[in-house]
């Protein structure tokens, strides 16, 4: 009856969750600056308290990495999340890390970016640990494979399952200066303009991917477009290119002798990385010749974890069964941590609370939306480890 009673404790006391969350919150870990030494610090204090123990990393300074591990064997089910935000920013109507709980939300930066989903993780592991349910995990037949699951934010209505690749361009062009009344100079700005308006063409273009995956996309279209905003239920199969920065010259009446841009480029599956590079780089030696240099600064390839995969049907049958909830596979247009476990070919899934104004004033996630992804979560974690534990 391991399931039953983790389900069974997880909604009585979920008010405990509520609280852990709200907690995080209050613990500022804003990136810029990326310090989450005392979250980190945090997170350890409250799994050893309860008999998980926990190994600290940090290769970075101020930016540890907790790994805490129960039970043994196989099959192993990680459970994943970041530590670090957005900059509270200004505009808020409360403190931004207040952590308040009130007329079922709760409020803070971060709230669900992601540390509603670090409760989640939290609040299952030490369940499972005070249920004494670690010799069942741990000795059970392997009968499926190694798997991830993440609880940042997703709304409880769609499960992530892959995600658009991302390209980060930088482009840096030299000129030669002069007074801009007598012409005599080779104006930087001009190269960028001509380099980014070749690039921008490229926005739009429709990748041909896996069928299964091309069906998920087409399923998903018109709850994109109802959840995530006007026009984004065509981006997830399609390349999307924007200008974020543009920097150049010093002064009005001089030919600008240095530009610099950056373009994000999300690439949908079906596409790759090295691909759409190649290609941004013959567009624009054609245009601009050599005068614009080309830098990559970042890139991951769109990975997608096979949606008839075990991981993804459990996530979406215990959203059916124990929540009521119909949950639809997505390929998110943003990237998570996710991306790594893909990448390493571990089937991973993304299924955490909406986030309200993520990254802008008054960020907050509604509880019961915490709820439904905790129960998700923690009923999976039982069929996936311990299959047959009703």
């Amino acid at each position: 009856m391991l399931k039953s009673r983790l389900i069974g404790e997880l909604r009585k006391r979920s008010g405990e969750l509520f609280e852990l969350c709200s907690q995080m919150i209050q613990i500022p870990s804003e990136n810029p600056p990326g310090d989450t030494t005392k979250l980190g610090a945090f997170i350890r204090d409250h799994l050893e308290s309860r008999r998980i123990p926990v190994e600290w990393h940090e290769p970075m300074a101020g930016r540890p990495n907790l790994v805490a591990t129960i039970g043994s064997g196989s099959p192993n089910l990680v459970l994943s999340g970041h530590l670090d935000e957005f900059p509270a920013g200004q505009g808020w109507t409360r403190p931004p890390f207040s952590g308040a709980i009130e007329a079922g939300r709760i409020w803070g930066r971060g709230a669900g970016d992601m540390k509603a989903g670090l409760a989640v993780a939290l609040t299952v592991a030490s369940l499972v640990r005070e249920l004494d349910a670690q010799w069942l995990l741990g000795n059970v037949a392997a009968v499926r494979g190694d798997a991830c699951l993440i609880g940042e934010s997703s709304g409880t209505w769609s499960a992530g399952i892959g995600e658009k690749g991302v390209l980060w361009l930088r482009l840096t062009a030299s000129g030669v200066s002069g007074h801009a009344a007598y012409q005599q100079g080779v104006s930087a700005v001009s190269a960028i303009r001509s380099a980014l308006a070749v690039v921008e063409r490229m926005h739009g273009r429709k990748a041909r991917g896996d069928e299964a995956v091309a069906r998920v996309i087409a399923r998903q279209r018109v709850a994109a477009e109802r959840r995530w905003g006007r026009g984004t239920g065509r981006l997830p199969d399609t390349l999307a290119v924007s200008v974020g920065t543009l920097r150049g010259g010093g002064q009005v009446n001089l030919i600008p002798e240095s530009a610099m841009a950056e373009v994000d480029v999300r690439v949908p599956p079906g596409l790759t990385t090295a691909a759409v590079e190649k290609e941004a780089r013959r567009r624009i030696r054609q245009k601009a010749r050599s005068s614009v240099i080309v830098d990559v600064f970042n890139r991951c390839d769109p990975y997608v974890t096979r949606p008839d995969a075990p991981l993804v049907k459990l996530v979406l049958a215990n959203a059916k069964t124990l929540n009521r909830r119909t949950v639809l596979p997505v390929v998110r247009l943003g990237y998570t941590d996710g991306r790594f476990f893909r990448r390493a070919g571990i089937p991973t899934v993304v299924y955490g609370p909406a986030v309200h104004n993520m990254g802008g004033p008054d960020e907050y996630i509604e509880t019961t939306d915490l709820l439904e992804a905790a129960v998700a979560h923690a009923g999976t974690v039982v069929d996936m480890l311990a299959p047959g534990a009703a």
